[in-house]
């Protein structure tokens, strides 16, 4: 089977991590996934599409307006019909637009994962573009949430709902990533993490991962409980606030903004916990790997982070945009003593075998 997979992506974030898992699991299976990358015109060769190569997987970038005209619609149209696939599976509002408005006899059978829901500003672009992706979703012939907590989005309630499926995330062992091509650790990150107890946490600086209430909280916890530091990995638009706002609360010293890296929850290897502060989710890609590293886990009552926790002993959940219940989380680990701390084995959760053969029988259910 040919599987188009269509993405629209701005970075290596959890989408783009969990479609590279479930291409590779295709292709062992003895199919052909092609990933079908839009990008603005002139723009080169995305960090998404050279990762995909340098995994063995085909790339067929795809360079057009970000406005659905017909034009642009019919240059999509073009590669998509040029390679002649069984199925279309797309991994963003962009390609359900452009291609919803296209009758399946041409475009062929195509289904999209909602991996995330971000509600925009009222009448802002996002906003729009939500509101043409719930008209697009409902000529699709599948969609996918990937979690259960997902299913009473308001971009559903017009499906029938034998046409919403639930297929969650899955991720390889330790083990098996272990073995994927990838940079070393920042030795200056390594050297932070060992100078204290540290909590970590990974995600895109932006508004919805909820890093600067995680900085209060981190602030009225910390006095109470000693020289506790806070690393937070990632890149994104709230940087500069966020470095803003650690200097004025004095924390230089103490957190460390350690930007982008390259299979970061190895850094858990070192870690004193992880930290969760969303403001909304999917199923986090970076909190399945978290479940991988025998660390304490807090993390935010969003999408299906109570799902993945269930009732482990070594994870707590609070409530999101709740300060004093974060500042009382961090506070309760940060005050224990290291022998009670949980120290539960890692969890390796759903494998990406189990994802990608649910994708498959779905896709030979809608072909």
């Amino acid at each position: 089977m040919r599987i188009l997979h269509l993405i629209d992506s701005r970075g290596v974030y959890g989408a783009e991590r969990i479609l590279l898992y479930l291409a590779r699991e295709q292709q062992r299976r003895g199919h052909e996934p092609w990933i079908v990358s839009i990008g603005d015109p002139g723009s080169g060769e995305s960090e998404f599409e050279a990762l995909a190569r340098a995994r063995g997987i085909a790339v067929a970038p795809v360079r057009i307006a970000p406005r659905p005209t017909p034009s642009v619609v019919r240059s999509l149209l073009r590669t998509v019909r040029a390679l002649r696939p069984d199925v279309l599976h797309s991994h963003g509002y962009k390609a359900n637009i452009l291609l919803s408005l296209v009758s399946r006899r041409r475009r062929g059978p195509m289904l999209a994962t909602l991996h995330g829901w971000t509600s925009g500003e009222r009448l802002g672009a996002l906003w729009l573009y939500e509101r043409l992706d719930r008209w697009a979703l409902r000529r699709l012939d599948a969609v996918v949430v990937v979690a259960r907590g997902m299913l009473t989005l308001p971009a559903l309630r017009a499906i029938p709902p034998d046409r919403v499926h639930v297929i969650a995330n899955g991720i390889p062992t330790r083990a098996e990533r272990r073995g994927e091509p990838g940079a070393e650790l920042p030795q200056q990150l390594l050297d932070f993490l060992r100078r204290g107890p540290t909590l970590v946490a990974i995600g895109r600086l932006s508004a919805e991962k909820g890093f600067a209430l995680l900085l209060e909280s981190f602030v009225r916890a910390r006095d109470a409980a000693g020289k506790w530091q806070l690393l937070i990995v990632g890149e994104g638009p709230e940087r500069p606030t966020l470095a803003k706002r650690i200097a004025s609360l004095g924390l230089q010293d103490a957190v460390r903004l350690g930007g982008y890296v390259g299979g970061a929850d190895r850094l858990l290897g070192e870690a004193a916990g992880f930290v969760m502060s969303s403001f909304t989710e999917g199923m986090p890609l970076v909190l399945l790997e978290a479940l991988q590293w025998p660390v304490p886990i807090i993390a935010t009552r969003v999408g299906a982070i109570p799902e993945l926790l269930g009732e482990r002993p070594r994870a707590r959940l609070v409530p999101p945009r709740d300060g004093p219940a974060l500042a009382a989380a961090l506070q309760d680990l940060m005050s224990a003593p290291p022998a009670l701390l949980p120290s539960a084995s890692p969890d390796t959760g759903q494998g990406s075998a189990a994802m990608a053969q649910a994708y498959l029988q779905l896709y030979a259910a809608i072909t």
